[in-house]
C-alpha cells in the first residue's frame, strides 16, 4: 500500500505542521523505502494526511477528498490542532476537528509533531519496522516530549495547571482522590509546567512518538490521594501537600514554629467551609496569636 495524500487547511492552523509533513519528504527520512508515494490527487491515494481544524471554508473540500481517496480510507490527523483545534477551538468560523466531519484513524499530537514522528507513525500503521540507526532520530538534549510524572514526588498542588499557558492541564477531584491530567491535544510543550512544579515531580523526556488511534489517550495522567476534613469529613485537600506545606513551614522557612505544628496541622486538617464555622475562626485566632508572640521573640 502506499500512496498518501497530504492535505492542509491554510485557514485552520498556522502551517508548522504543513512545514514538519513537507520535511518529511526529504530523502534521508526514506519514505520511499517504506513503499510509500506521495501523490498530488486524492483519487490516486488511499492515505490522507491532513493537519489542522476544520473551518467552514475546508469542510466541504474535506468531505470531498475524503470520498475520492481509495479503500481502505486511512486518515492520519497530524498536530494538535487537528484533534482538539487547539487555539482556534473558539473561531467563529471553526466546525472541527476533523473527526466530527469524517472517519479518523490515527493521531500524531504535537505542536507540531517531529517529521521523524510522522514518518515512525507511517511506519507503525503500515507494520513496517524503521532502522533507526541514524542520530536523527534521537531527540536533542534538552527536547521537551512527553511528560513523565514521579508519584512519589507529586502532591496534586495544581500549580502546573495554573502556570499551563494553553489550559492542557486538568485537576480533576473526584470521591477520594485528585488527578493532573496532561492532554496532548492542547499542550505545546513549553515546559512551563516543569520549571513551576515546587517539588520537581514532573518532566519532560525525549520521548516524541505519541502515536494513537484514540484521542482520547493522548494524555498522561497522575492520582494523589486527597484528605477528608477534620470536622465534616468531606474529602477537599491532598494529604501530600498538606504535610509538604507542614515541613516547609516548621522545618525551612520558621523552624520556630516547630513547637506548634500539631496545631498548625490540625488548622490546615479543615476544610474551607467548616474554616468559616465560630469555633474555627476562635481557634485559628489564638493560633495566629500565639505565632505572632513567638515571632516577636526571635
Amino acid at each position: 500500500m502506499g500512496k498518501i495524500s497530504v492535505y492542509r487547511f491554510l485557514s485552520a492552523g498556522c502551517n508548522g505542521c504543513d512545514v514538519e509533513i513537507l520535511e518529511c519528504l526529504v530523502p534521508r527520512y526514506k519514505l520511499a523505502d517504506l513503499d510509500v508515494e506521495v501523490v498530488e490527487r486524492p483519487e490516486e491515494a488511499n492515505v490522507l494526511i491532513l493537519t489542522g481544524g476544520v473551518n467552514i471554508k475546508g469542510k466541504e473540500e474535506l468531505l470531498k477528498i475524503y470520498e475520492a481517496i481509495n479503500p481502505p480510507r486511512i486518515v492520519i490527523a497530524v498536530g494538535n490542532c487537528a484533534l482538539t483545534k487547539e487555539i482556534f477551538d473558539k473561531g467563529y468560523p471553526m466546525v472541527g476537528p476533523p473527526d466530527q466531519l469524517i472517519p479518523v484513524n490515527y493521531y500524531v499530537p504535537g505542536c507540531p509533531p517531529r517529521p521523524q514522528a510522522i514518518v515512525k507513525a507511517v511506519a507503525d500503521i503500515l507494520g513496517v519496522k524503521i532502522e533507526e540507526t541514524e542520530d536523527y532520530w534521537l531527540a536533542p538534549e534538552g527536547f521537551r516530549g512527553k511528560h513523565e510524572f514521579d508519584s512519589e514526588k507529586c502532591m496534586g498542588c495544581g500549580a502546573c495547571a495554573q502556570i499551563c499557558t494553553a489550559d492542557a492541564i486538568d485537576v480533576i477531584d473526584g470521591p477520594d482522590k485528585r488527578i493532573i491530567r496532561v492532554n496532548y491535544g492542547h499542550c505545546s510543550f513549553c515546559a512551563f509546567c516543569q520549571d513551576e512544579c515546587p517539588t520537581q515531580a514532573l518532566r519532560l523526556t525525549r520521548e516524541y512518538h505519541l502515536l494513537t488511534s484514540d484521542r482520547q489517550t493522548a494524555r498522561v495522567a497522575n492520582e494523589v490521594n486527597l484528605v477528608g476534613c477534620s470536622v465534616c469529613g468531606g474529602v477537599f485537600f491532598p494529604q501530600k501537600q498538606i504535610d509538604w506545606a507542614l515541613k516547609r513551614i516548621v522545618e525551612e522557612k520558621v523552624p520556630a514554629y516547630k513547637d506548634f505544628s500539631s496545631d498548625i496541622l490540625s488548622a490546615m486538617m479543615i476544610c474551607t467551609k467548616c474554616r468559616r464555622e465560630i469555633g474555627s475562626i476562635k481557634r485559628a485566632k489564638k493560633l495566629l496569636a500565639n505565632l505572632s508572640e513567638r515571632a516577636r521573640k526571635l
